[in-house]
């Protein structure tokens, strides 16, 4: 499958989509411009403008800048599934994170190899997050080692959980690299339907 990429100002209105309620996370990031490369799969990212002048040359040349700018994540079903450091640079920017859920170490470790986050090492809850929404796993270092797709519909919902009841099954921990991430036996996402 050929590899396109085009600027396209989706990449705003899925960041918006992903943030809901939190749209001001969109102030963080005005004067950026969106790019989308579709192949296997889609994928969003953020240019600056000075890196903007240098892809639209590119493109206009018939050649594919691909990865350029910040990896905001891939787009899947109209949907984000923002990557490790995009929500990283958006949590160190507003200088908290949301929609996330931090994690202890004890709990850190089984996630980083492809478990889902329990209860029992849940530390805190990060609104706004709902069932079914991909949100940040961050660790007590405020570092975000990876994405899940939250079990619960509100952080109230923790008090009703027992400890060993997941709070977000793994969708993609940073630990995949270190797996062998290139090789096919272990698919980059998991858990997204």
């Amino acid at each position: 499958m050929r590899l396109r990429c085009f600027s396209d100002p989706a990449v705003m209105k899925l960041i918006a989509k992903y943030f809901g309620e939190a749209v001001h996370v969109l102030e963080l990031l005005s004067g950026l411009t969106g790019l989308i490369c579709r192949g296997e799969f889609t994928e969003a990212y953020l240019i600056p403008p000075q890196v903007w002048e240098v892809t639209a040359k590119l493109m206009s040349s018939g050649r594919i800048p691909y990865a350029a700018g910040m990896y905001v994540g891939r787009v899947a079903r109209n949907s984000l599934i923002p990557s490790h450091d995009f929500l990283q640079h958006t949590y160190e920017a507003l200088g908290h994170p949301i929609k996330a859920v931090t994690v202890g170490n004890e709990g850190l470790k089984p996630f980083l190899y492809g478990k889902d986050v329990l209860k029992a090492s849940t530390l805190k809850c990060h609104p706004p997050l709902r069932k079914g929404d991909i949100i940040g796993i961050v660790g007590q270092d405020n570092y975000v080692y990876g994405v899940g797709k939250s079990t619960i519909n509100s952080c109230e919902e923790l008090n009703n959980l027992r400890r060993t009841d997941p709070v977000a099954l793994n969708v993609f921990d940073v630990g995949w690299y270190l797996r062998g991430g290139t090789d096919p036996r272990e698919r980059k996402f998991k858990n997204l339907r």
